[in-house]
């Protein structure tokens, strides 16, 4: 009986010991959650020896924000049948965090990591095995609220840590696996770490990562590997929610994309910084596929597949070896608008090679490139890249040719355009140093804009470089220009080139040569544009017109019935274009010993300068002097001096104003003349005093073809000369000079005719030695060319009844162009003169018409 008292005994204590035991882990319990403000409660408690089950338990925790979690069903074994031992599930479970207010004003970014702080603060007891299923998650993220639907299963196997989640959204998802081996205490420990990622049942990323202990450091090597792609838009579309990406704005994903990169580097057995990473030493393969057609943002599509050797054993990263074949279709590229279209490939392939024999810190590189569609392009280079200690690029050889069937450029038009570069050089981060060799050149079968058209023009640029600093280089070189044919409403017809030099910068650009015509016109001709102005000054070289004269052969308004045989020319002009303001021009023309004809004309000793000048909208011609010494239009005339100037508006040019200083012609032994006078030529005819001073009768019957005229005296007059379409005079006057002259006509014709007329012989046998102290007459001049002469003569012959006075009235009229032409069809003129001569004549009579 005692024994049974004893064993009762017992078993009293021990269940009093366990009810202590049960109320002690209650209330530890319980202060636990009071200590970590958290609120816990459930519908049915199941308890076993193998752990316990809630129904329906909730759990609220109010610290920093709100955490609320509801599970339809929560287990936790203690003794589970597996390892671990220690596990815990739930079924259907609820979560939603809400974060303080002013968490929740922070940054968005932060929202995950407290939340998962709140959790490891609140369960630091979490068991080895977690396994949540049919899991509803409400979390802040950048769009708010975020939703997260899945299951995730959490084991921790003594050393080894393994993940499996899963992630649904409608009709996809996202299944990640996680293994990480190593999880010892000490930091340099091995550790190795497995991820595999699967999207709609479709592997996608495969990683492997080892971290084992190296001497005083760690040695990280892995590989990762991405298969082809699938359609991801739902992803990118999913992390937009919870960052600031914007989905709308992200390209397509690539199909059939695919990348293996692995890697080796020796770390800090500290956690290292990103840089310090980035300086470790080791090696880095990537290879990348690309075999579809991908839309890169504001490039293009972008296919191919690139592969990539990096080594780090100085402190630096540098590629060893580069393989690739690229291809960019850009027909739809909004890079390619600032293009003029002629200019516009539609596809670009790219091809890179290594090269072996170079040194170790020298990537030798193969670059091919070509291109289709209205820009045909190929490119060749060998290249040298020196990474180390500090990069330079060597271009060994670059040839590229493109060629463009139309370009439309500014207002321009360029057909069949063609370029070659051939060039070589380096390129370093202090200096830029690019040569074009030989075989450079710019062919354009034709150019045409505005009034200009081209044909075969070709630049040449052989030796132009391209040195200085890589921000602010300078082009500088030989530079030549050939065009086989330009024309142009100003200029004849033929074949042009200019020869010189080059220098560009940003700030200014400097053509500094020679312009030469195939009809022998040249001269030197510099360019200087800068962000403030555009200078031109050309100076021409000095022409001598016995060789002949390229003016004429150059110009096109050239005067047809001007030639130049002899003298020499020499001009210069300036031109300035400043930024906002009015254009500037100033020019000059100098002419010396010139001699040849104008129309039936000859001239000879003709020396003048003129000078042009334009300012905006006003221009200004000045004659500072002219000279030439004779002038024979059919008599000789000369010398002539003339002074002038002439200013007009561009909007009217030849409606300016004319001033003449001086303006004289010597004729037959006096002078015609104007006084200083300025007038308009806006208006339609124009008046002027022409004077007449001291013509000498000798000299004018020495010419005039009258047989037997001659006699002698000064004459003086006044000719009103108007101009207006053609030459007339109106109402002119001419006096002998006191005391008068002696005129004498000795004609057997006329004397003939005197024989039977007594008044007529008295007239002749008067004339032939007759002394006038009195010679006036009117003088009239229609613009058909006919000359008006009312004559008054007065005198006497001393053998005639004592000298007795007698007085003349008499009406002259002549053909002047006609006189003039009979006068110089002699065998002393040209034959030039003499073939205009009779083309006037014939032009002059009449024609009969037919019957």
């Amino acid at each position: 009986m005692s024994r049974r008292r004893f064993w009762l005994s017992i078993c009293v204590a021990i269940l009093a010991l366990l009810s202590l035991l049960a109320c002690y882990v209650g209330y530890r319990v319980q202060q636990l959650l009071d200590e970590q403000h958290i609120e816990l409660d459930w519908q049915r408690l199941s308890l076993s020896w193998r752990g316990l089950q809630l129904q329906d338990a909730s759990l609220v925790q109010r610290r920093g924000g709100e955490l609320q979690v509801q599970s339809g069903a929560l287990q936790l074994y203690w003794l589970a049948s597996e390892a671990p031992r220690y596990r815990l599930v739930a079924q259907d479970l609820r979560l939603s965090w809400q974060p303080a207010q002013a968490e929740s004003e922070g940054a968005s970014d932060s929202d995950l990591a407290g939340l998962l702080k709140t959790l490891s603060n609140t369960l630091p007891w979490l068991p080895r095995r977690i396994e949540l299923y049919d899991v509803h998650a409400q979390l802040p993220c950048s769009s708010g609220r975020c939703t997260l639907q899945g299951d995730i299963d959490l084991r921790l196997l003594d050393d080894t840590l393994q993940l499996h989640t899963q992630l649904l959204r409608a009709a996809h998802r996202a299944q990640l696996q996680v293994q990480l081996l190593g999880l010892g205490s000490e930091l340099n420990s091995p550790r190795q770490l497995q991820m595999n990622l699967h999207l709609d049942d479709q592997p996608q990323i495969a990683l492997h990562s080892d971290l084992q202990a190296q001497a005083d450091a760690l040695q990280w090597s892995g590989e990762l590997e991405i298969t082809a792609l699938q359609d991801m838009a739902w992803l990118a579309e999913w992390l937009s929610e919870w960052t600031l990406l914007d989905a709308a704005a992200l390209p397509a994903t690539p199909q059939q994309a695919g990348m293996n990169a692995q890697w080796q580097l020796q770390v800090p057995q500290a956690p290292p910084t990103v840089s310090e990473l980035l300086a470790t030493s080791g090696w880095l393969r990537v290879d990348a596929q690309l075999p579809q057609p991908w839309p890169l943002p504001g490039v293009g599509l972008v296919s191919g597949e690139l592969a990539l050797d990096l080594r780090n054993t100085l402190g630096g990263w540098q590629a060893r070896r580069l393989n690739g074949h690229l291809q960019l279709d850009t027909r739809d590229a909004p890079w390619l608008t600032s293009l003029p279209s002629g200019l516009r490939p539609q596809r670009l392939q790219l091809h890179l090679a290594p090269l072996d024999g170079d040194a170790n810190e020298v990537l030798g590189l193969q670059l091919n490139l070509s291109g289709q569609g209205p820009l045909e392009l190929q490119a060749d280079a060998e290249l040298g890249l020196r990474q180390s200690p500090d990069w330079a690029l060597e271009v060994r050889h670059l040839q590229l040719e493109a060629r463009s069937k139309r370009l439309d450029l500014a207002g321009s038009r360029l057909d069949d355009l063609r370029l070659n570069l051939d060039l070589a050089g380096s390129v370093t981060e202090q200096q830029v140093q690019l040569t074009l060799a030989d075989r450079s050149r710019l062919e354009v079968q034709r150019l045409r804009s505005a009034e200009l058209d081209l044909q075969q023009a070709q630049a040449t640029l052989a030796g132009i470089s391209l040195s200085g600093a890589p921000g602010a280089p300078t082009l500088s070189g030989p530079l030549g220009l050939r065009t086989q044919r330009l024309h142009h409403p100003q200029l004849q017809a033929q074949g042009w080139q200019w020869q010189g030099s080059v220098n560009a910068d940003a700030g200014s650009q400097i053509l500094d040569g020679a312009l030469l015509a195939d009809s022998g016109l040249s001269m030197a001709l510099r360019a200087n544009n800068t962000s403030n102005s555009l200078n031109l000054n050309a100076t021409l070289d000095e022409l001598f017109l016995r060789a002949g004269n390229p003016l004429a052969q150059t110009l096109a308004n050239w005067p047809p019935l001007m030639t130049l045989e002899n003298g020499r020319i020499q001009g210069n002009a300036s031109l300035n274009l400043p930024s906002g303001k009015p254009l500037q021009l100033k020019a000059s023309l100098t002419g010396k010993g010139l001699a040849g004809i104008y129309d039936r004309s000859t001239l000879s000793g003709l020396d003048a300068e003129l000078r042009l000048q334009l300012s905006g909208d006003r221009l200004r011609l000045d004659l500072p002097q002219l000279s030439a010494k004779q002038l024979d239009p059919g008599i000789e005339l000369g010398p002539l001096q003339l002074q002038a100037s002439y200013q007009a508006s561009l909007q009217r040019p030849l409606a300016g104003s004319l001033t003449h200083q001086r303006a004289e012609l010597g004729i037959l032994g006096g002078s015609l003349s104007l006084a200083p006078a300025t007038w308009s030529l806006e208006q339609p005819s124009q008046l002027l005093q022409l004077r007449l001073n001291g013509l000498n009768l000798q000299e004018l019957f020495r010419v005039y073809p009258a047989e037997g005229l001659a006699g002698s005296g000064l004459i003086d007059g006044t000719l009103p000369l108007r101009l207006g379409g053609a030459i007339s005079i109106e109402q002119g006057l001419i006096e002998a000079r006191p005391p008068g002259g002696q005129l004498r006509f000795h004609s057997p014709r006329i004397r003939a005719m005197g024989q039977t007329n007594p008044g007529m012989k008295l007239v002749t046998d008067a004339l032939e030695d007759f002394h006038y102290d009195l010679l006036s007459s009117s003088v009239d001049y229609d613009q058909s060319g006919t000359l008006r002469l009312g004559m008054r003569l007065h005198g006497q012959n001393p053998a005639i009844e004592k000298g007795r006075p007698i007085h003349f009235n008499i009406n002259l009229e002549e053909d002047i162009p006609a006189l003039l032409a009979s006068l110089q069809l002699t065998d002393k003129v040209s034959g030039i003169i003499q073939q205009r001569i009779q083309q006037w004549m014939r032009q002059r009579v009449p024609q009969e018409p037919k019957e």
